[in-house]
């Protein structure tokens, strides 16, 4: 155990010299003098910047709520009251997310947690596994919806295009035969394995499928409002680069930030290992802009590194409600 743990550390500290190197590297090809003088043009502007992500966190805590049995929380309280409470809940989660460097799943016990004193304690559990297979679910749709918009709407090589089609035809093919797995081949697969730790992963698999096809089944209408809404805030997320990019007066066009902005969450899920995605992210952005969106990735990296205010503004934001919260709880206590 003791072994494990000391590999795990030495893991990480390489990992993260190696983000640490990327970056330097970056941001000397970039030039420091450019980036300083174009992050201090935005000025005071800086907080409407981080105030682009609250479209987003409503989005998510929509459609969160939606996947809840919300009409069990506070029955004389509104939809507004409600919408509140499950976006503060998504603003800590989403911030000790941030502050988990690897797999960022920090957060996801405190969804539960804190839905837990609004809701029976089996329904937040519930809500929480669906949202998050709904979650991931959408992370998946707008990867396939990007690459459809990007070989429709953008000049690219036809290389670039087959590359794109191949990724959404092979995405889809394997969420079907996923689905397929799951549902028929089951019992075979799940003791064919000859790791315990296996068959337990696909256990709890099948529990949390077998929980959101019955969720679907009962409220398809909500099921399918909940995914669309979900999917809707990958692409108003990129608001964020949209702003960033307008204040160092490097616009480009916001259905190309929405797109920029799927292809970081991409970059980031691949590069999941490297402590909090430090130069993949940065290097993502710009071949992303250069030769998938084929637009000037002049001021890239300054539009980065608002990006990244943005998350550290949102992790201090979340990190006071959390503070607050548990103080609040406290006091109920005494």
């Amino acid at each position: 155990m003791k072994n494990k743990k000391i590999n795990s550390i030495i893991f990480r500290i390489i990992f993260s010299l190696v983000g640490l190197f990327s970056l330097l590297k970056i941001i000397k090809k970039y030039g420091f003098t450019n980036l300083v003088e174009e992050v201090n043009q935005t000025g005071f502007l800086l907080v409407l910047l981080a105030l682009t992500f609250i479209p987003t966190l409503i989005c998510y805590a929509v459609s969160w709520m939606l996947a809840s049995d919300h009409q069990r929380m506070f029955q004389e309280s509104s939809i507004f009251k409600k919408i509140s409470i499950f976006t503060k809940i998504t603003v800590v989660s989403i911030a000790w997310n941030n502050l988990t460097p690897f797999l960022k799943v920090g957060g996801e016990p405190l969804k539960y947690l804190m839905l837990s004193k609004y809701l029976p304690k089996s329904d937040a559990l519930a809500s929480t596994i669906n949202y998050n297979i709904i979650h991931l679910l959408a992370t998946g749709v707008s990867f396939v919806v990007t690459s459809i918009v990007l070989v429709l709407f953008y000049q690219m090589p036809n290389e670039v295009r087959y590359y794109l089609l191949g990724f959404a035809f092979v995405f889809s093919i394997s969420l079907y035969l996923l689905i397929w797995i799951l549902r028929v081949k089951f019992v075979y697969i799940a003791f064919t394995f000859r790791y315990r730790i296996l068959r337990v992963i696909i256990v709890n698999i099948k529990v949390a499928f077998r929980r959101l096809l019955k969720f679907y089944n009962k409220s398809p209408g909500i099921f399918c409002s909940s995914l669309i809404i979900d999917i809707i805030a990958r692409f108003i997320e990129g608001l964020t680069f949209y702003f960033g990019f307008y204040l160092i007066k490097h616009q480009i066009s916001f259905l190309s930030s929405s797109l920029l902005d799927v292809g970081r969450t991409f970059v980031d899920n691949i590069f999941f290992f490297v402590p909090y995605q430090i130069g993949t992210r940065e290097e993502g952005v710009r071949f992303f802009m250069e030769k998938i969106l084929f637009v000037d990735s002049k001021g890239f990296l300054s539009a980065v590194f608002l990006y990244r205010f943005v998350e550290i503004t949102w992790i201090f934001i979340g990190y006071i409600i959390w503070v607050s919260t548990k103080s609040s709880s406290k006091e109920l206590s005494v």
